[in-house]
């Protein structure tokens, strides 16, 4: 956001070590400028907005401003100038009309869930896996879905399979049906 002619970024500490900038107003901002009127003149000369001062001083989160360019609201937040809408838009959480939280969040997975798959990854850590060999072909299935392919004669050492293309994985699929073998044995849907 630009700045009216005039204005400084220069720190010139005063009595109150806060700078008056109109960059990002806080509280401490507000705290001043009700105390003190030189520090509220010296934040009205810094903005492009006096109404966002009068927000700051009457404690008010939004001012009226100029129309957004993304959605065209006139609602301004007073801390940085940013347009209210997109801001709420861009949140995780929404609020409802007295401050309070009106939509939690969804859970992707149940509690269980979330333990079997911190399980599953307890019992890879720990190198539990069994095996699968078929023709030339040789596998290391994990309790994670992780499965890990060997075929010495066509010089294949995949630690994960699943980062494979695939393009790649199904040319190799039709060209060694041991391969797709291995992958149902695995529980890989093929």
């Amino acid at each position: 956001m630009s700045k009216p002619r005039g204005s400084r970024n220069t720190l010139s500490p005063g009595g109150w070590q806060i700078s008056p900038h109109a960059a990002k107003l806080t509280r401490r901002h507000r705290a001043i400028a009700r105390a003190d009127p030189a520090f509220e003149q010296a934040l009205r000369r810094q903005t492009l907005y006096p109404q966002r001062i009068d927000a700051l001083i009457e404690g008010q989160t939004n001012f009226i401003g100029k129309p957004c360019d993304r959605c065209g609201s006139v609602k301004r937040r007073v801390f940085d100038c940013g347009c209210w809408s997109c801001k709420q838009i861009a949140r995780p959480i929404v609020l409802d009309g007295r401050n309070r939280l009106a939509k939690r969040w969804e859970a992707t997975r149940s509690r269980d869930g979330y333990e079997a798959i911190l399980d599953a990854k307890r019992r890879e850590a720990a190198g539990d896996c069994y095996r699968v060999e078929i023709g030339d072909w040789s596998a290391q299935v994990y309790p994670t879905g992780r499965l890990a392919v060997q075929c010495q004669r066509l010089h294949i050492d995949t630690p994960d399979l699943s980062t494979v293309p695939k393009g790649h994985l199904f040319e190799l699929g039709m060209a060694n049906p041991e391969l797709v073998e291995i992958m149902r044995t695995a529980g890989w849907s093929v």
